[in-house]
């Protein structure tokens, strides 16, 4: 015998901590798998023997999520010899389970034909709790097992509970990625309900100020809270939220701003699919937001019809972004940092925090050139 068969506590079947250690397994009742069947196949034919079990043994019975040469999925716990080896580490071999007087009452060794020979390694979890075996039997008594056999049979049993293993891990971590999911969805709901919520304080605001200068100043600063909601609404639907296609990002910006401009005002994006940093498109964003804002509102002050384009430029593994107009262009001494505009004061901080420059001269119309820095351009080129 190669381990020694200790006398099995009442309570050993029926643990209930035992028991749980099968759930994150989630491996009991299953179907037959491959993997399982072909651990079994292989200990049944390294060791000889005609019958080969992956054994669970559970409070009530045994059942064998493989099995070779029995012809059942389960037995009834009083037939089941596993249950004698749940505090028997490692191999245990019982040449003739009729010499054991542990199991002189089990209805699978006496009646005939008897299962007469036993070899079974004990498959553990990863906190050591004993669940089954792997097992290989025959209906004839045996002197035991060769050394390659032995060998054999504990390295199947090591795969056995390496599969078990990967399946649970793979289970935790789709649970993970469940929560994960479930926390990003409950964080998105409450950015996106905040976020609306400031907009419509700063647009109550608005309404209840007798002063125009005031409320342009509040309808900018609602313009930039959108701006900032709509690159959320791209993060939540994006499968990285490390980057954004600034290209879609832009696009769906000026549709923003549309909707609130007048019939003469026209926005065109001249751009494909570009992807940025997210920390970049955010600044980048609040940018284009200013200078498309001032191009509406300053470009054409008598309401003509107008074209506002704003376009990205990747070529050459630089990155640039302009916002030019059709209008009138901008007055021989302007000078945003110069300026006491807030938009402006705004784009200045921006450009600082993206280590950017911004250059601008009159080209049919006032134009703007953000240069980005190198570490944006490698990222979108």
């Amino acid at each position: 015998m190669a381990g020694k068969v200790e006398d099995e506590p009442p309570a050993i079947c029926g643990d209930a901590s035992r028991l749980a250690a099968f759930v994150p397994y989630d491996i009991l009742d299953t179907p037959r798998e491959a993997d399982y069947d072909d651990l079994a196949r292989l200990a049944a034919q390294l060791c000889a023997a005609p019958i080969a079990l992956i054994s669970f043994v559970l409070a009530d019975r045994q059942w064998f999520k493989a099995e070779l040469g029995l012809g059942v999925r389960e037995t009834a716990l009083d037939s089941s010899i596993c249950r004698h080896l749940l505090l028997a580490p490692g191999l245990t071999v019982i040449p003739d389970t009729r010499a054991d007087a542990r199991l002189a009452d089990n209805p699978l060794v006496n009646d005939e034909p008897g299962l007469r020979f036993y070899a079974g390694c004990l498959l553990t979890s990863r906190e050591g709790t004993p669940l089954g075996t792997l097992c290989v039997l025959d209906r004839q008594p045996r002197p035991g097992l060769e050394a390659a056999q032995r060998f054999a049979l504990e390295t199947m049993a090591r795969q056995v509970m390496t599969h078990l293993e990967l399946r649970r891990t793979i289970r935790e971590q789709r649970a993970l990625l469940a929560q994960k999911e479930l926390l990003f969805e409950e964080l998105n709901h409450r950015v996106k309900n905040s976020l609306q919520l400031i907009a419509a304080l700063i647009q109550l605001q608005s309404a209840g100020s007798g002063d125009a200068c005031v409320r342009e100043q509040l309808a900018q600063a609602r313009r930039r809270v959108l701006t900032v909601a709509e690159l959320h609404s791209h993060l939540y639907g994006a499968t990285d939220v490390g980057e954004v296609d600034l290209g879609a990002y832009l696009r769906a910006l000026l549709v923003k701003i549309g909707e609130t401009t007048p019939a003469t005002v026209e926005l065109r994006l001249e751009s494909g699919s570009l992807p940025v940093p997210t920390d970049s498109a955010v600044p980048i964003a609040l940018i284009v937001n200013e200078l498309v804002t001032n191009a509406i509102k300053y470009a054409r002050p008598n309401g003509e019809p107008i074209i506002v384009r704003v376009a990205i430029d990747a070529a050459g593994g630089g990155l640039a972004v302009t916002v030019a107009d059709d209008g009138i262009g901008l007055p021989a001494d302007f000078n945003p940092k110069a300026s006491g505009k807030l938009g402006l004061r705004i784009v200045s901080g921006l450009l600082r925090q993206l280590g950017a420059t911004l250059a601008w001269d009159n080209m049919g119309g006032a134009r703007f050139r953000l240069q980005l820095p190198s570490p944006v351009a490698r990222n979108a080129a």
